[in-house]
């Protein structure tokens, strides 16, 4: 346990600062996890509508180019 049991109205807002202080870096942490499940939920979407072993599904699933195709979806992600 990193806090102790509050004892004073000092100790409280020492923990209040340091929730707060962190509570920003935290939200958008949380966003950008959000927006990536997203876009996975998304991609997992259309792959399910593409017929498996046509050139649509081996270009999206990077069976034709995987270096590119891997270079295409990392640079998707990257939306920090």
């Amino acid at each position: 346990r990193k806090y102790a049991a509050i004892s004073s109205s000092e100790q409280r807002q020492s923990y209040k600062n340091d929730f707060n202080a962190e509570y920003n870096e935290y939200r958008d942490l949380h966003a950008r996890i959000e927006r990536i499940t997203r876009r996975f939920t998304q991609l997992d979407a259309k792959l399910k509508q593409l017929l498996q072993g046509s050139e649509e599904y081996k270009v999206e699933t990077g069976l034709k180019t995987p270096e590119k195709k891997l270079a295409v979806h990392v640079a998707e992600l990257q939306v920090f």
